[in-house]
């Protein structure tokens, strides 16, 4: 319990004769009533103290002021609890003057309403304002004070006084208040246990509406957990939430998911491609739960959501439930974690105005130079005779493109400079208007975005509506309305997709840059492009080649209704309905082609106007009970409810389709704490799963959790470093139901043949998932400095696999069956300071890192093989299945006849990759081929740095993974490929690739048909490892008074750079979106940007 304490004293009696102190008394009361209106005001403040206080706590100082004066000084023990003693002598002094001289060096500030002195830390104390104007300039200020629960609940007692002055009044007992004050003073609203507000006068106000949040302990934090909310301090299983302020609050992101990369632990996030409209991250809880997907449960206000569709300042938390008994409420979904994002929300208030809005522009991370036309041209002949054939390019040609004379006949093309935009401009604009009483509160929130791309006709608009609104119909019964209107527009090249990119970008590698992009327009005819073969290039694609014209729409209404039965019983309800339409155009003019030169003509690009449709609707129905019940030292929670859900989708192109999905649940919940030590949860949840046929729809879901908060106990007490120790164990089962896909369980028929074309297996079941958890939680120094620590270890059984079948048995296809197995290890660990040097500075700092090694434990009929992968038992999922190498044929491996002295593949010469003979058979095959590489990175990591100074504040994140394998593929690892399409050289590539006089060389020989080198094997291997600055900022707030004078309660202002620096091995593709030529890597942006509160 809080204690403040009251000091003060009465004059003694009893010290002079009965008469004379009757007739003293009635001179005072007279002096007093003559005086009062004259110096009322003023006297308090006007009393000479003369204090003396010699190494004494600052009580004893108090003490002294209140036995010379009427003043009343407020104060908690535990904001004066490490305050050094102090020594002052003063004489004559006014009460001001002594506070700002005992205070002066310390952690503490003041504010004073009438005769009261509340002691406050210092960046609460208010700056001492002019004199106040005279009475007649007053304006009459009357309103409300709530709390911001919902629903709100009138606070009585609230201090509200003109900050820096004596006027002052407080709020009634249904929290009315009245109080006047001139134009453009400052009223300051406070209670003993909530964060003052402030408000800035600028007019008269009949019906204000103020609210004032609760201050609360890390430790009773309310935490959205899963249907329902709890404080931090009963929770004893896996939950983490994502620091809002620091990932999104005037940060320039395009989509929530890429906020997760650095906030928390256990999460694997990562970004495969900068493409606008497609630039969302991928991510993995606790590692890879199935071989069937695993993409955790994703919930907007309780509602199954894209998250990255929604604006991020209309986030008001984000939690995530990382093990099985903070999930399984989730049951059937919750296999691969689950994600809660919750919006903001009206609070009872003034109305209150945002707009936020920033402009940048945008550039690729990683885009290798390539290597020019003399060059090129000599590369390529040298190709050519490695393979055995004449050399394509003269050396008078060559010297002709160096010389530039004749740019038409001999022309040296940089395509990357005629495509490759790189001051790709994005914006955002947000309009967010807020406020409410006790009967009505709304939250109304509209955004612009648009991203350009680096290529062109690649670009994204997004537009956002977002209405959230609760009202009060009685005391103890609400209802949430809240609407979502969101439309985006996506404008791709018409090009084939692919790679997390599009084919415009690998244009750019494969066209060589002898080609001219446009030759010089002749009187009277269209306009001619070069042509590579027969090969359009990338400005004619993107001039006459079309586009592609995808409209998103997405509407949704959710309605939640809660009515307190009795005090902590409550009955809640939600409904949802959400309707997805989209529209996928392509579009292209007719355009013919014809030689520059004799006019014939070569290619006709015909008309297309194509477009196909897709529609999705979803709804969801649920009702709960829950029932909070204290018995001294007893604390329950317990919970039940029922949901129902169900997904149906329709597209027509070629043809028409409707798929029907649906879920039922039910489940209960029991959590109970004694004395706030020991805690103990309990969930169980059913599903009926339309995915499964009858006899196997059903499944059921359990977990528990225990907790003991350690720092509770007694012989804690007098551990002061220690604020929090809790430790928690849990365990419990989960289902994956998300990733498996529709009417596996039925066999289909071929209506025109009569033939089986899918067979299915009728007693398919549940993948599930087991997850132990053991954490350990511990806050020092008043949880300053914040430790989190998780081991984990999650088994999922009964995968769905498709195993290779004998055709002996008269199946031509693969049968789907539960059995498969697969384990996730891992620990993870976070640590969260925040502090503050002297009195301006403050710091926070909030690492964290994640292990886990995944490993397929079982596989019906394994190993699994493809021509680069490989599923097997003991080994990752993905392996990557080839061979291994000894790094490049050297000269010395064949005889002077050029025989091989080693095994290696027919025709392999110096210069090509030096496979190793595993089998020990004398022969390269394809028994030497074996799992060879994990593509997953087993370490993440990240540390976010604050340093803020007065109104200046600078952040970075770091983010990085340790090592995994990644393979250089494509044009980058293998250019001049006639075999494929060909492909440029980049610049790197040309200064490290195999001669007889550099034989310690990183990349093979040059051929065009390099069909030796071509084979999967670790010679391509890459360290995927790297650390990334993902983002500086640097902003500065204000709150002048001529801001408010103009209506402006705050204006922050920021510059932010995105992904400026990256710190990796890998030379050629960006480290976290990796690649080929195909890919649209992650981007560097450079934004500046503004908010502004009204």
């Amino acid at each position: 319990m809080q204690k403040f304490y009251v000091c003060w004293r009465y004059l003694p009696a009893g010290i002079v004769p009965a008469k004379l102190w009757h007739v003293m008394r009635l001179i005072i009361i007279l002096l007093f009533v003559g005086l009062v209106s004259a110096y009322g005001k003023t006297y308090s403040q006007n009393t000479p103290l003369h204090v003396r206080v010699t190494n004494a706590p600052l009580p004893e100082l108090f003490r002294q002021i209140q036995a010379q004066s009427n003043w009343r000084i407020f104060y908690k023990d535990e904001l004066l609890r490490g305050e050094k003693n102090i020594t002052l002598h003063l004489r004559g002094k006014r009460l001001v003057e002594v506070l700002d001289k005992a205070l002066d060096g310390t952690s503490l500030g003041y504010t004073i309403v009438g005769t009261q002195v509340a002691i406050v830390p210092k960046e609460e104390q208010p700056v001492r304002p002019l004199k106040l104007a005279r009475e007649d300039s007053m304006l009459t200020i009357k309103g409300r004070v709530y709390d911001t629960h919902e629903p709100p609940v009138a606070l009585p007692g609230v201090s509200i006084g003109v900050k820096g002055s004596s006027r002052g009044t407080t709020s009634d007992a249904d929290g009315y208040f009245t109080i006047q004050a001139p134009r453009n003073a400052t009223l300051v609203f406070s209670l003993v246990g909530f964060i003052a507000t402030e408000y800035n006068v600028l007019r008269s106000n009949n019906g204000l509406s103020i609210s004032l949040k609760e201050k609360v302990s890390a430790l009773d934090e309310v935490v959205v957990v899963g249907i329902t909310e709890q404080q931090r301090k009963h929770i004893a299983s896996s939950v983490a939430s994502l620091n809002v302020k620091s990932a999104m609050s005037g940060k320039p992101i395009t989509t929530i998911s890429q906020s997760l990369q650095g906030g928390v632990t256990g999460l694997q996030v990562s970004q495969a491609s900068g493409l606008p409209g497609g630039d969302a991250a991928t991510i993995k809880i606790r590692g890879i739960t199935s071989l069937n997907g695993s993409n955790p449960l994703v919930l907007v206000d309780g509602i199954p959501m894209d998250m990255n569709y929604i604006d991020p300042l209309t986030v008001e938390s984000v939690t995530v439930l990382k093990d099985a008994a903070a999930a399984s409420i989730y049951g059937a979904r919750a296999a691969s974690g689950v994600i809660l994002v919750t919006t903001k929300r009206g609070t009872p208030g003034r109305v209150a105005v945002t707009y936020d809005g920033y402009y940048g522009v945008q550039s690729p991370t990683k885009m290798p130079a390539l290597v020019d036309a003399p060059q090129y041209m000599r590369m390529y002949n040298e190709a050519l005779a490695n393979s055995g054939k004449t050399p394509l390019y003269s050396e008078e040609d060559i010297q002709q493109t160096i010389a530039g004379t004749d740019p038409v006949k001999y022309p040296n093309t940089d395509w990357q400079k005629v495509i490759v935009n790189k001051r790709a401009p994005i914006t955002s604009h947000s309009v967010g208007v807020s406020g409410g009483n006790s009967l009505a509160r709304f939250a109304l929130n509209a955004n612009y975005q648009y991203q350009d791309g680096m290529t062109p006709l690649t670009s994204s608009r997004k537009y956002n509506i977002r209405a959230n609104t609760s009202v009060s119909l009685t005391k103890n019964f609400q209802i949430n309305m809240d609407l979502l209107a969101i439309k985006r527009n996506i404008l791709l090249p018409n090009r084939t997709l692919g790679h997390d990119g599009t084919r415009l970008l690998e244009d750019v590698f494969r066209v060589p840059p002898t080609i001219l992009p446009k030759y010089p327009q002749k009187e009277g005819s269209s306009e001619i492009y070069g042509r590579y073969v027969d090969i359009v290039n990338p400005l004619a694609y993107a001039e006459k080649g079309g586009r592609f014209v995808n409209e998103y729409g997405q509407s949704s209404i959710n309605l939640q209704p809660k009515w307190e039965v009795i005090p902590g019983l409550n009955l809640r309800g939600q409904f949802s309905y959400r309707l997805n339409s989209d529209l996928l155009g392509s579009l292209r003019d007719n355009y013919n082609f014809f030689d520059y030169y004799t006019g014939q003509l070569l290619q006709t690009w015909t008309q297309q106007r194509a477009y196909s449709q897709a529609r999705t609707t979803y709804y969801y129905i649920a009702a709960n009970a829950d029932y909070t019940l204290d018995v001294k030292d007893h604390h329950f929670f317990l919970m039940a409810g029922y949901s129902q859900e169900e997904k149906n989708t329709s597209a027509s192109s070629a043809g028409t389709y409707l798929y029907i999905n649906s879920l039922l649940s039910s489940y209960a919940k029991l959590n109970y704490s004694y004395q706030d030590r020991y805690l103990l949860e309990l969930t169980g949840r059913m599903d009926a799963s339309s995915k499964f046929a009858k006899g196997h729809k059903y499944g059921f879901f359990p977990s528990v959790a225990f907790g003991w908060n350690i720092s509770k106990e007694k012989f804690m007490s007098s551990v002061k470093a220690v604020s929090n120790m809790k430790l928690r164990a849990s365990y419990g089962q989960l289902g994956n139901e998300s990733d498996v896909e529709l009417y596996q369980y039925q066999t289909t028929i071929n209506s025109g043949s009569g033939l089986e074309t899918n067979y299915g297996n009728p007693d398919l079941s549940w993948e599930t998932v087991n997850m132990a958890d053991v954490g350990l939680d511990i806050g020092l120094f008043n949880n300053k400095l914040e430790i989190v620590v998780d081991y984990y270890n999650k088994l999922t059984k009964d995968i769905i696999l498709r195993p290779p079948l004998s055709y002996t048995g008269g199946f031509e296809g693969k049968v789907p069956v539960n059995a498969g197995k697969l384990r996730n290890t891992g620990w993870e660990a976070s640590v969260n300071y925040n502090g503050n040097i002297g009195k301006n500075v403050a710091v926070s700092f909030r690492p964290g890192v994640t292990y886990n090694k995944n490993e397929i434990v079982s596989l019906l009929s394994g190993p699994y093989v493809s021509s680069t992968t490989i599923q097997q038992e003991g080994g990752p999922y993905g392996g990557i299945f080839g061979y291994k190498t000894a790094g490049l044929l050297q000269e010395s491996d064949f005889d002077k006849d050029g025989n091989p002295l080693i095994p290696v593949l027919p025709g392999a010469k110096p210069g090509d990759i030096k496979y190793l003979d595993l089998s020990g058979n004398k022969v390269i095959d394809g028994s030497d081929q074996t799992l060879i590489g994990n593509p997953l990175a087993r370490l993440n990591y990240f540390a976010n740095f604050r340093v803020a100074y007065k109104n200046f504040d600078l952040e970075f994140l770091l983010q990085g993974t340790g090592k995994s394998d990644v393979v250089l593929e494509g044009m980058l690892a293998l250019p001049m490929d006639n075999s494929k399409d060909g492909g440029v050289p980049t610049r790197f590539y040309a200064d490290n690739y195999w001669t007889p006089q550099r034989t310690n060389a990183m990349f093979p020989r040059l051929n065009t048909l390099p069909t030796n080198n071509k084979l999967s094997s670790d010679f391509w291997f890459q360290n995927g490892a790297y650390m990334r600055v993902k983002y500086v900022q640097l902003g500065y707030n204000s709150q002048a008074n001529w801001l408010k004078r103009v209506g402006i309660r705050g204006l922050r202002v920021y510059v932010n750079a995105q992904n400026p620096i990256t710190f990796t091995k890998m030379k050629l593709t960006d480290a976290e979106s990796q690649g080929d030529q195909w890919t649209y890597g992650i981007m560097k942006a450079f934004i500046a940007g503004i908010n502004v509160q009204l």
